[in-house]
């Protein structure tokens, strides 16, 4: 069956509400009876190794308001956090939240001392590819926070056919010095044109994407089994 990533995580999200008894109804139509099913057995057992779930943010909006959306998908009893994310599929990677896929106006934001330590006003295609090759120790950090703004993160995954899942902690990502040294890229500035895999200490942990017709044109996403190897997880 033919599934995106969204309604896959959808899915995840429904089930997590039916079985904490939280109100579901706004994800009838967004999610997918058969992956519901699917995930069942395995999200209640992940859910055993976390706080217990008191409540779904829905479609909360971010704290920049706007268009953005809440990185958090669920709170927690112990005044915990949790986020979901999904992969339909063997790549492992994810986006994170609020920059991951985002305007030049919002990585601007994000990314503002990073603009002025390379004296950049404001970021466009060429540029950003500059501060990815001259700044990535100090791009790294600011994804990851990003990726782990909550107190766990679940992450379920398709492999070989069968849905599996790992929970990160948010404390296991902190302290973490990044040296820019130990990075490598599988392009350099003139031969990226839309795809580039960027490595830290020969392990490939991300992909940075440029496209010219495409929305959104601009995308990162980690390689989540990868970054969890490197840091021992």
């Amino acid at each position: 069956m033919s599934i995106n990533n969204e309604t896959l995580g959808q899915s995840a999200e429904k089930v997590i509400c039916d079985l904490n008894e939280l109100d579901s109804s706004h994800l009838i139509t967004r999610s997918n009876k058969f992956y519901e099913n699917e995930l069942h057995f395995l999200i209640k057992k992940a859910l055993k190794d976390l706080p217990k779930i008191i409540k779904h943010t829905g479609l909360e909006k971010g704290s920049r308001g706007g268009q953005s959306k809440s990185p958090i998908d669920f709170y927690l009893e112990e005044n915990k956090t949790l986020s979901i994310k999904t992969n339909k599929n063997a790549n492992m990677k994810v986006c994170p939240s609020e920059v991951g896929q985002a305007s030049w106006n919002v990585l601007n934001i994000h990314f503002k001392e990073i603009l002025h330590i390379n004296q950049i006003h404001s970021l466009n295609r060429d540029n950003f590819k500059k501060i990815v090759f001259n700044s990535i120790h100090n791009l790294m950090p600011i994804y990851l926070k990003h990726l782990m703004h909550c107190d766990y993160l679940l992450w379920i995954f398709q492999k070989k056919n069968e849905f599996n899942y790992e929970i990160f902690k948010k404390n296991n990502f902190k302290n973490i010095v990044w040296k820019l040294e130990n990075f490598k890229f599988t392009k350099n500035l003139l031969t990226w044109n839309e795809s580039c895999t960027v490595k830290y200490n020969d392990i490939s942990i991300g992909e940075f994407q440029l496209h010219n017709n495409r929305s959104p044109n601009k995308k990162f996403r980690f390689n989540l089994k990868n970054l969890s190897k490197i840091m021992n997880l």
